[in-house]
Order: structure tokens, then C-alpha cells, then sequence
């Protein structure tokens, strides 16, 4: 079995919000009870709607902000009780690829100085050897020699994501998150990326944490899949069940709702009602209820706790049983 690179517990994230002028501020529960793991050299993909969570969670595994409650380690350090040099450290193990690669790369920096950066903050390599690593790294994403001296303005997307995952590997990290990596990318572009992505993968070991909402994407790149509902696990498991056997009604409808080549593979159209619920003021009981077709009055009072069902397919819903 590989090693546990991440590990979180009851992960937890609230803030306080503004209700307005002299009113007391409310709280949004952004996150609320996340347990996950994640092995070297594996990929877990995180699914759900705008506002379930997925980016709020990248934030907590990338050290960006620090979680309200529960549990996070990182190659067996925990976290919250780390000090200011195992921090330091995390945080070169832990890196993140954004959105848009070119909000994250500096305009008026060259393509090659952003890559030397890194190392040149965390390490004690004399300029020839930054330099050297810099353009073997240009090399793996495939990017040519030529290219280390150029500006972001003249690559293309794709070319631009290919330079932020460089940057993100220059340290020889072990977890990378991917926050959509590729939605704004042409799908030729994306598969391109995609592919890129796997053979690095294959070729370092790292593993990913993948954020995506698109499940075609997703069932190309993933090992495993966490679905998120409004801050909350509803389902966790392996891609192969979550895509031929999904249990949570809340997966049914996402699986549904993705356009399928193949005949036999597609599911018929779920359409939810209603829209998502704000996390300042989340429904009691199933936080899906209001949406869920298989609501019954047990969902609208008790919140159902994530069971294992076998086969590493664990689902949070009262009537997994009887919906088969």
C-alpha cells in the first residue's frame, strides 16, 4: 500500500459574515465535517455545485488559511500544532495550481525567473543549478529551451498551465492541488494538460488533489472521488463505483446531468428543484432535502452520517438501502 500523504479529520471552516448595519454577524459554514486521505501517487477528485465547498477545502490543504476545528496532516504532521519551521517545510511539500494560469504568473517576470523563484527562496542552489533545474523542468511540461526567456502575454493558454505546473514542481512536492486546472482551457487544450498531468504523475509520484465540477474530467484523471453537498461529504469512493454505481441522489443527479457519447452509459435526466442553500443559513436535518425526489420526514430532521456500504463506497443518506 503507498503512503498516506494527507490525512483530514472533521475538517471544519466558518466564517463570520455581515448581516448588515448593527445586526449581530452570522455564520457561514463553509466547511463542515470533511474526512478524507490520500495516498502517494494517487488522485482524489472533489465534485459538487458552485458553493459546496471544493475551493474553500484547497485553501485549508494548502495552508492558505487555517481550518476553524478537526484534523489535517500532512505527511504525518499535524498541522495545527506545528511549529514555525514544520511549517515552512509543508508548505514546500504542498503546492497549488490555479484557474487561470495567467493571474498567477507575474506579466512582467520571464518565464524562467518565475521558475527559479522556488528555489531560490527555499533552497541554497547557486544560480547555474537554478537555472539548470529550471529549464529541465520546461523540458518535462513540454516546453522548448526558447521559451525560459519569454513573457506570459506571448504563450498560449494551455502553454501558460503547462509554465504554473512547472512552477508548482520545482520544489518536488508531495500533494499538488488543482483547482480547475483546466475549465479554462479548450478542450483540445484540456486533454493536452490532462495527459501532461498523468505522465508526471506516473513520473514523480505526487499526488493530486483534483477540484473540478466537470465529471467527464474528472472520470478520465481520478482514482477516487469525494462528492460535496453545502460544505458536507454525501459520497466517497472509488471512481469505478462512483460512475457504474453512484448510491447518494445528490451523485445521481451530477452523473445525469454530464453529456455522454456512449448510449449505455447514460442516466436518465435528473432535474433538482430549488437551488443550492446558503451556508449561513443551512437546512436542518439532510442538508439535500429540499432538493432530494427521496425525501421523507426522517431527511428534513436527522442528518444522516457517512456509512460504509463496502467496497470502499461510503454514503451519507437515511434511504441508501432502499434506493439500491
Amino acid at each position: 500500500m503507498s503512503e498516506v500523504v494527507l490525512q483530514a479529520r472533521d475538517l471544519a471552516k466558518h466564517y463570520a459574515v455581515s448581516s448588515g448595519f448593527l445586526r449581530p454577524k452570522g455564520l457561514a459554514r463553509a466547511l463542515d465535517g470533511v474526512s478524507l486521505s490520500l495516498h502517494q501517487g494517487r488522485t482524489l477528485a472533489v465534485v459538487g455545485e458552485s458553493g459546496c465547498g471544493k475551493s474553500t477545502l484547497a485553501r485549508q490543504l494548502t495552508m492558505i488559511e487555517t481550518p476553524t476545528g478537526g484534523s489535517l496532516r500532512i505527511d504525518g504532521i499535524e498541522v495545527g500544532q506545528a511549529d514555525a519551521a514544520q511549517r515552512k517545510l509543508l508548505r514546500q511539500r504542498v503546492q497549488m495550481v490555479f484557474q487561470n494560469p495567467y493571474a498567477s504568473l507575474n506579466p512582467r517576470q520571464q518565464i524562467g525567473r518565475a521558475l527559479e523563484e522556488p528555489l531560490a527562496i527555499n533552497t541554497g542552489l547557486d544560480a547555474r543549478e537554478r537555472a539548470q533545474r529550471a529549464r529541465s523542468m520546461l523540458a518535462r511540461v513540454g516546453l522548448r529551451d526558447e521559451h525560459y526567456a519569454r513573457y506570459p502575454h506571448m504563450f498560449s493558454g494551455g502553454q501558460r498551465q503547462r509554465v504554473a505546473i512547472a512552477r508548482a514542481l520545482m520544489l518536488q512536492p508531495r500533494l499538488l492541488v488543482l483547482d480547475e486546472p483546466v475549465s479554462a482551457l479548450d478542450v483540445s487544450i484540456q486533454a493536452q494538460v490532462l495527459n501532461l498531468l498523468m505522465d508526471l504523475q506516473d513520473e514523480t509520484r505526487v499526488a493530486y488533489a483534483f477540484i473540478s465540477h466537470n465529471l467527464a474530467v474528472v472520470e478520465l484523471i481520478a482514482d477516487d472521488v469525494l462528492v460535496m453537498y453545502l460544505g458536507k461529504v454525501v459520497e466517497r469512493a472509488p471512481k469505478r463505483a462512483v460512475f457504474a454505481t453512484p448510491r447518494h441522489p445528490y451523485t445521481r443527479a451530477l452523473l445525469a446531468s454530464t453529456p455522454r457519447i456512449d448510449a449505455r452509459a447514460r442516466q436518465a435526466r435528473q432535474v433538482l428543484s430549488g437551488e443550492l442553500p446558503s451556508p449561513l443559513a443551512p437546512p436542518p436535518g439532510c442538508a439535500f432535502h429540499q432538493r432530494c425526489p427521496h425525501a421523507i420526514d426522517r431527511c428534513r430532521v436527522d442528518a444522516p452520517v457517512l456509512r460504509d456500504l463496502g467496497g470502499a463506497q461510503w454514503v451519507a443518506c437515511h434511504r441508501v438501502d432502499e434506493l439500491g
